[in-house]
């Protein structure tokens, strides 16, 4: 399953490295609010605690730092934390479920040392800073062979926009422990029962851990994200657990991002997609590889821009709603786009009325394709839709422009094999 599951990142990371960035991104933010939220408790600590730090101030809290940090947030959120209860068998939590238990009083805020993250993690520091170095090297030198007029290839600038993407994903993820499989079992003699019924929960509903109440924020990226994931789950493609509750929090959860983070992202994919166009007047094999390269540039920058045009009305849309709810609770929400017929006679249009209704019925299972139904998972027509016609446009484009680059190397130029002459830039150095 490892294996597995590393084998489908690394494709997806091929076939679109923009979502594996709003990963990314999503989960560092998600990092830092729980740093700020467990940095903002009081929590008393034990004299024993208190002497294996010396620089605690004499109220008995502990500096921002010793709290919680980057690397505690992320291995909580990553299933660092397995909480066993009475009659139920252990499962992840992350760390805004801890975070309730502790505030509830469940559980006893945890101690961490600095092995316990160490000896977890299989990628430390220094091999990051190797790759970085690695990939910076090859950035250099794309722009020495473009200073010196040197042909730079379609394959290599493919590679370029996958390197700027990544080198701002390895950012958002520099405190990330990496293939974290043992975790820490927190165990507490309450049933899950207990905890549920205290919250004012039912006892049934939940989709993934009974703790979902206390964590889950679900969002109109992660509803459509979702929908994608459980098309793929059918084709016997799955990305994260099948059971419940699940034994591993999945690496493609898509967590909420606020505004200034969604325009970050949307600059920085808009600089990946400009990268394409340096190619705009290359020496292709033929003309007409030339004209679909163009194609595929001017496509994906405009599925962009309608993207954009797209989550800035749903989100519109969706704070119009809640601000209407707030304005008058009792007033209901709907958010279903259902096929509908009106006033029509019953008698002239029973077969029409029949063939919507069947119609509607077949689209159920497109709004919501999850196994259970989850209503939280709804995600009407009118945006759903647009979004399949925009990644299945964008896929096309992806998918033409890496075989440009594999079969783009059957005629190349003679300056393609040359090196750079750094010599050129250093004439002491020759």
């Amino acid at each position: 399953m490892v294996v597995w599951r590393k084998f489908a990142l690394t494709a997806l990371g091929i076939a679109c490295p923009e979502v594996i960035l709003e990963m990314a991104a999503g989960q560092w933010v998600r990092a830092r609010q729980c740093v700020r939220d467990f940095n903002s408790e009081d929590f008393e600590q034990s004299q024993t605690h208190m002497q294996e730090h010396r620089h605690v101030k004499a109220t008995g809290k502990r500096s921002i730092k010793e709290v919680w940090t980057m690397e505690m947030a992320f291995f909580a959120d990553m299933g660092g934390f397995r909480l066993r209860t009475r009659n139920c068998e252990p499962f992840p939590i992350d760390a805004r479920q801890l975070l309730y238990l502790v505030r509830k009083g469940y559980v006893q805020q945890p101690v961490f040392k600095p092995r316990m993250i160490e000896d977890k993690n299989k990628v430390d520091v220094l091999l990051r800073a190797i790759i970085l170095c690695q990939i910076s090297w090859f950035l250099v030198t794309v722009i020495g062979r473009w200073a010196q007029h040197l042909v730079v290839t379609t394959a290599e600038l493919t590679t370029v926009s996958f390197i700027f993407c990544s080198i701002v994903t390895e950012i958002f993820w520099w405190h990330k422990p990496a293939d974290v499989v043992m975790a820490e079992i927190i165990e507490i003699d309450v049933e899950i029962s207990e905890i549920l019924t205290s919250a004012g929960q039912d006892l049934n509903a939940w989709r993934m851990t009974p703790l979902d109440f206390a964590s889950r924020e679900e969002w109109w990226w992660s509803k459509t994200w979702w929908n994608f994931l459980n098309i793929l789950r059918k084709m016997h493609c799955s990305f994260g657990s099948e059971g419940r509750p699940i034994d591993r929090i999945a690496d493609s959860c898509q967590r909420v991002l606020p505004r200034r983070e969604q325009y970050l992202l949307l600059a920085i994919t808009t600089g990946c997609f400009a990268i394409f166009f340096i190619a705009w007047n290359d020496d292709f094999p033929t003309e007409t590889e030339r004209m679909f390269w163009r194609g595929c540039c001017i496509t994906m920058m405009s599925l962009l821009c309608i993207g954009l045009v797209i989550s800035e009305v749903v989100q519109a849309y969706n704070l119009f709603q809640k601000r209407i709810q707030q304005a008058s609770p009792g007033l209901p929400t709907s958010q279903s786009d259902t096929l509908t017929y009106g006033n029509w006679p019953n008698s002239k249009l029973k077969g029409i009325r029949k063939f919507i209704r069947r119609l509607d019925k077949s689209f159920d299972s497109i709004r919501n394709n999850s196994p259970d139904n989850d209503p939280q998972l709804y995600v009407p027509l009118r945006v759903i839709l647009p979004l399949y016609v925009i990644a299945t446009t964008y896929w096309c484009c992806r998918t033409y422009i890496l075989i440009e680059d594999a079969i783009g190397l059957r005629s190349l130029p003679t300056s393609a094999y040359a090196s750079v002459s750094w010599e050129k830039f250093w004439p002491h150095l020759g």
